[in-house]
C-alpha cells in the first residue's frame, strides 16, 4: 500500500489480507436490491411453455435452468444491458448476475441461443407481466393511448435496393452457383483412389462463400416480394375502391337500361305504327325507321362504358402489385424500410406501436410495416382487447386516444362501438384552440369525431393522451435505445415484446416499493 504516513486518518483498504465474504448469497446484496426482485418475480410466472422445450429424458448435455436464464435476461435489460457479450461480461463483475446463475460463467453463445430458442414464448412472457401488475392493482383502464415510433433497424440506409438492382442480385448468384456447380461436376466425377483433400483442391469450389451467397440469394428474393407486397393497397384502401368501382358499376347498368328502355321504346313504337298503316292500306310507316338496337350509338356508347368499368371492378377485387421504379428495399433486412426519423431525414427501422396508459404501463406493444400510423391504430385496438382479456383484465376503457396520424374514415367506422377521440388536426390546436375547426374544412367521415372532441369531456380526456403516452416511449428509449439487435418481423417482434414487458416489470417493482407495506 502507499504509505501515507501517521498523520491520516483513513479507513484501511488492504487488498493482501482475507475479506470477510459471507458464505450465503443471500447477504451478498441487500433484499431491495434489484435481483432480488427479479427472482421473486420469476417465481410468479408459468414457465411450462419454456420447459417444453426441452428434453425430459435426462438425455445429453446439462443445460441451464430456464427461470435461471430468464432471471438473468430480465435483470440485465432491466439495467440497459442486451448484448449477449455483455451479459457474459456481467456474469463476471456484476453481483446480481453471480447471484442469478449462483456463480456460474454464462457464455454468451448460451445466452443468445436461449433467447433464439424460447423467442415465440416471449409473448407469453409479456402477457404475465401484464397479469401481475394487474393483480396488484397497477393497470388504470380509465384512458388507452395510442401512438408509434421509428426504431432503428440492423441494417444501413445503403443496403437497400430498387427491384432491377434485386433482379441483378438473384441472376448474377444463380449464374456464380450454376458456373462453380459446373466447374466442381468433372473433380466430383474422379476416380475413387483419388483423395477427398485433392478432388476439393482441383475443384476449388469455395463451399463456405457459396453458402453465404445462397444466402445473400434468398434475402433478395424476399426483398423482392416485399416490393411486390408493399405496392399493394391496404385492406382498407381495397375496400374504399372496389365500393367506389361498385357504384360506377351500378351507374353505368343504370344508364344502359335507361337507354335501352328508351330505345326499344322507339322501336316498338314504330313497329306498332307500321302495322297500323298497313291495317289501313298503307304502304308503310311515315318517316326513316329507326336504327336496329346493337347499332344504336347511345346504346354501344353505355355498353362500352359498363364493360370498362366491370373491369376497373375486376381490377380493384385483383389488384396486381406494381413497385415502383423508387422502391427499394433492404438486402440486409428486406422486412424493414426506409422511414422519417423523429429528428429529421429517414432511418431504416420498424414501427413499433405501443398502447399505453397511466403511469405508461405498456398494454400492447407492436410492429406496424407501414411507415405511416394510419392503418396501425385498429390492429392494435383490437390486440389491447386480446391482451388485456389474456391477463385477466376485465376493467372497461373509458376513452381510446390517438393524435391525428390515425385519422382516417375507415378507422371511425370500424371502431365505431367503442369510445374514440382520435384528434383530425394537429395536436395544438386540438388542445389548444376554444373552437372547433370549420366544418368546411373536415372531411364529412371525421365530422362526428370533430363533434365529439368539441364537448368539455372530450376536451379534458383528449388532453391526457400526449401525457399517457410519450414518456412511455421516451423510457423505453432512455433504458434501451432506439436499436434493434435482430433482424426479420418475428425476430424483432420478439424482441420488442422482451423490452415491453421488462417495462412493465419495473413499473411493477417501483408500483411495488412506493405501496405501504
Amino acid at each position: 500500500m502507499v504509505g501515507y504516513g501517521v498523520g491520516f486518518n483513513f479507513i484501511s483498504c488492504d487488498r493482501e489480507r482475507g475479506l470477510p465474504i459471507p458464505a450465503d448469497v443471500r447477504q451478498w446484496l441487500p433484499p431491495q436490491h434489484l435481483c432480488w426482485k427479479v427472482l421473486a418475480a420469476v417465481q410468479e410466472l408459468d414457465l411450462a411453455a419454456f420447459l417444453a422445450g426441452y428434453r425430459a429424458d435426462g438425455q445429453g448435455h446439462a443445460a441451464y435452468p430456464p427461470d435461471v436464464m430468464l432471471s438473468l435476461v430480465l435483470y440485465c435489460y432491466s439495467k440497459g444491458i442486451r448484448s449477449s457479450r455483455r451479459i457474459e461480461a456481467a456474469c463476471l463483475d456484476d453481483v446480481g448476475c453471480r447471484i442469478i446463475t449462483a456463480n456460474q460463467q454464462v457464455d454468451h453463445a448460451t445466452i443468445a441461443r436461449f433467447l433464439r430458442r424460447h423467442r415465440h414464448r416471449l409473448e407469453s412472457l409479456f402477457l404475465q407481466v401484464l397479469a401481475l401488475c394487474g393483480r396488484r392493482g397497477l393497470v388504470d383502464m380509465s384512458a388507452v393511448a395510442v401512438d408509434g415510433s421509428p426504431m432503428h433497424a440492423n441494417a444501413a440506409r445503403s443496403s437497400n435496393r430498387t427491384l432491377q438492382q434485386l433482379e441483378a442480385v438473384v441472376a448474377d448468384g444463380e449464374a456464380r452457383i450454376a458456373r462453380w456447380m459446373t466447374d466442381a461436376a468433372p473433380n466430383t466425377a474422379a476416380t475413387p483412389a483419388q483423395p477427398a483433400a485433392a478432388q476439393t483442391a482441383q475443384s476449388d469450389l469455395p463451399w463456405g462463400g457459396l453458402a453465404r451467397l445462397g444466402d445473400r440469394i434468398a434475402r433478395a428474393c424476399t426483398a423482392r416480394d416485399k416490393l411486390y407486397e408493399r405496392a399493394l393497397p391496404s385492406l382498407g384502401e381495397i375496400q374504399i375502391k372496389v365500393e367506389a368501382a361498385e357504384r360506377m358499376v351500378a351507374r353505368a347498368e343504370q344508364r344502359l337500361e335507361a337507354v335501352t328502355a328508351a330505345h326499344t321504346t322507339r322501336l316498338q313504337a314504330y313497329a306498332h305504327r307500321t302495322e297500323h298503316d298497313q291495317a289501313a292500306g298503307r304502304q308503310g310507316a311515315n318517316g326513316r325507321p329507326p336504327v336496329p338496337l346493337h347499332a344504336k350509338a347511345s346504346v354501344i356508347r353505355q355498353r362500352e362504358r359498363l364493360a370498362r368499368a366491370r373491369a376497373g371492378l375486376h381490377n380493384m377485387r385483383h389488384p396486381e402489385p406494381v413497385p415502383s421504379p423508387k422502391a427499394r428495399a433492404s438486402l440486409t433486412d428486406p422486412q424493414s424500410r426506409l422511414m422519417l426519423g423523429k429528428r429529421g431525414g429517414y432511418v431504416q427501422g420498424y414501427n413499433v406501436q405501443i398502447a399505453s396508459t397511466r403511469n405508461q404501463l405498456l398494454l400492447a406493444v407492436e410492429l406496424q410495416d407501414n411507415p405511416s400510423d394510419m392503418t396501425a391504430l385498429v390492429p392494435v385496438v383490437k390486440r389491447t382487447q386480446h391482451n388485456c382479456a389474456a391477463a385477466g383484465i376485465t376493467d372497461q376503457v373509458t376513452a381510446w386516444l390517438a393524435d391525428s396520424g390515425y385519422a382516417s374514415t375507415a378507422n371511425f367506422a370500424a371502431l365505431s362501438d367503442l369510445p374514440l377521440l382520435v384528434s383530425v388536426t394537429q395536436e395544438y390546436r386540438q388542445t389548444h384552440s376554444p373552437e372547433p375547426p370549420e366544418h368546411t374544412t373536415i372531411p364529412t367521415g371525421h365530422r362526428d369525431m370533430v363533434a365529439r372532441l368539441a364537448t368539455p369531456a372530450g376536451r379534458e380526456l383528449y388532453a391526457r393522451r400526449s401525457a399517457l403516452v410519450e414518456p412511455g416511449f421516451a423510457q423505453l428509449f432512455q433504458r434501451f435505445g432506439r436499436h434493434l439487435h435482430y433482424r426479420g418481423a418475428t425476430s424483432v417482434d420478439a424482441e420488442i415484446k422482451l423490452l415491453g414487458a421488462v417495462h412493465n416489470l419495473n413499473k411493477l417493482f417501483r408500483h411495488d416499493t412506493k405501496r405501504p407495506s
